[in-house]
């Protein structure tokens, strides 16, 4: 443990200068640190190696276990507050930084692109005063910070308002009197306020006794009541607007293997007759259950939950045309690696007299929809011959059925079959699928080593049915860093604008509209290569790599 130093009053005034000039001298260091780091960048990264130097100190005095072997030792007083000291510190630390990442966003946001000379439509960057936001300023955060662009866009306009609505309580948080969550909280309460009530409503929680002790319900109430005292039409619209962003239906896949979740948030009223009458539908299959609920012989009835899952399902299905599309993964070994492989073997064959080259098992024709340089269907001595159809998968035994498509790190499974924003499904959901919604299954080629969709052109400048598929199933999202818009609900941008780029799959992306808008702008500049491989430039001259999708992530 660390041993921690304290200053106590001096007994004498020898005593007293002593400490005294101690202190005067790391004062004067600190200072003179300081006036070394020009640039707050500077400042920042010696804090962030400081952070990091007392983690690493931390970390050196931590007693740990060994095994089941307990290892302990006595502590003092002074051990014990020292480490409160650097929690305390730290959370301090925390939100200071998390006021500077405010200003710093705030001021991001206001430079911008202005008109120099209207003759020649020369630009230049130029610094607005604070509120001012440029177009496309949260995408440059997002790709930098690692945000998700919804994150990145709220996080942007919450530090504007914080430092033009909030200006006094963002100087607190620096100070250390109060968290930057307060603050934060405070600004999104005023977004439709007006300066005056704004200032109103900040000054008052200033001069409030025990602001510091509030928790987030009651500085969220507190702010709230104030401007609707002051300003009831900017309270309404806040609320109008919180609401509006929260509202809506949205599905994930579930940590459990072949399951999603399903969550909507709306109006009480409506959610509340949403849920009404899925509760008496199951009620009633409750009552009269079916022989897919458990009634049959020897299987456990179903909980209230599959029950209310099941009654959901016909409620919202009932007389609509549900279609979807499943794409059935088939591993693939590309024509480069095959004649690489076929020299080697031929090499080894003259090295070795007696032994024989094996034959091709495959006729040299390519699989339907492939050129003779597609990638071609997998080795047959690795794979077997029967590919999964829409009934042929659908009778698979599962993953542990599948055999790879070559001898490689990844052992890719065939059988399981994909949906688009819902995730893989098992093989025995498939018969179901078809047989209730009809659903359209597509072959999808997958690399067998990087796990990457690998497969044509057009001389038109739209995209074919089957390129966007393509390009859907290959990119599976938005192809900007960080964005998991679904490929599905994006558009398919030509990389090198067409006519100057060919309306080929190696020059198609998925790209949601605001990121489509930021490239076509200019704002972002990318690039990709013949697998798929993004790689985006931001303005600053920043470089960012996405990659495809690949199935080996989700195995």
């Amino acid at each position: 443990m660390a041993i921690s130093y304290e200053f106590y009053e001096p007994e004498s005034p020898v005593e007293f200068v002593l400490l005294q000039s101690l202190s005067d001298q790391k004062q004067r260091l600190l200072n003179q640190l300081l006036n070394a780091l020009g640039s707050p960048a500077e400042v920042l990264t010696f804090a962030n190696r400081m952070s990091r130097e007392a983690f690493y100190r931390l970390d050196a005095h931590a007693v740990r276990n060994a095994g089941s072997i307990s290892t302990a030792r006595p502590v003092d007083v002074d051990d014990h507050r020292m480490l409160e000291k650097a929690v305390t510190g730290s959370t301090q630390l925390a939100s200071i930084s998390q006021a500077v990442q405010a200003m710093a966003m705030a001021r991001y946001a206001a430079i911008d692109e202005e008109l120099v000379d209207s003759d020649t439509g020369v630009t230049a960057k130029v610094e607005h005063a604070l509120g001012h936001q440029a177009s496309f300023a949260d995408t440059d955060v997002a790709a930098a910070c690692q945000m998700a662009p919804r994150t990145a866009s709220s996080k942007m306009s919450n530090s504007i308002d914080a430092c033009t609505k909030t200006p006094g309580l963002l100087a607190a948080a620096v100070e250390g009197s109060v968290p930057y969550w307060k603050v934060s909280l405070v600004a999104s309460e005023l977004v439709s306020a007006s300066p005056e009530t704004s200032r109103r409503v900040e000054q008052h929680l200033l001069d409030t006794k025990g602001f510091d002790s509030w928790g987030y319900l009651k500085v969220k109430s507190a702010a709230r009541a104030l401007v609707t005292q002051w300003e009831e039409e900017a309270a309404k619209k806040t609320r109008q607007k919180e609401a509006k962003e929260a509202t809506g239906v949205w599905v994930r896949p579930s940590d459990i293997p072949g399951m999603a979740e399903l969550c909507a948030v709306g109006p009480a009223d409506q959610i509340a007759r949403i849920y009404g009458a899925v509760d008496q539908l199951a009620d009633q299959r409750a009552k009269n259950p079916t022989a897919s609920e458990g009634s049959e012989a020897g299987e456990s009835k179903p909980t209230l939950g599959q029950l209310r899952l099941g009654a959901l399902h016909d409620l919202v299905t009932q007389g609509a045309d549900v279609s979807y599309q499943v794409a059935i993964q088939v591993p693939v070994v590309r024509e480069e690696r095959e004649e690489q492989a076929a020299a080697a073997a031929t090499k080894r064959a003259t090295d070795d007299p007696e032994h024989q080259p094996e034959a091709s098992p495959d006729d040299g024709s390519p699989p339907p929809g492939q050129s003779a340089t597609s990638p071609r269907g997998p080795n047959t001595t690795d794979q077997p011959t029967n590919t999964p159809s829409a009934s042929g998968a659908s009778g698979a035994s599962g993953p542990e059925s599948g055999s790879t498509a070559r001898k490689s790190d990844h052992c890719y499974t065939t059988g399981w079959a994909r949906i688009a924003g819902i995730g893989f499904i098992r093989p025995e959901v498939l018969d179901a699928l078809i047989e209730q919604f009809g659903c359209r299954l597509t072959r999808a080629l997958v690399d067998a080593d990087t796990g990457v969709t690998c497969e044509i052109s057009t001389t038109a400048y739209e995209p074919t049915s089957r390129m966007r598929e393509f390009v859907q199933q290959r990119d599976q999202t938005c192809r900007f860093p960080m964005c998991t818009r679904a490929a599905i609900r994006c558009d398919i941008d030509h990389v090198v604008e067409w006519p100057q780029g060919p309306t080929a799959v190696q020059n198609l992306a998925a790209l949601c509209r605001h990121h489509h808008d930021a490239k076509t702008k200019k704002h972002w500049d990318y690039d990709t290569s013949d697998d798929g491989v993004c790689t985006w430039t931001s303005r600053t001259g920043r470089t960012y790599i996405t990659y495809p999708d690949s199935v080996h992530d989700a195995s």
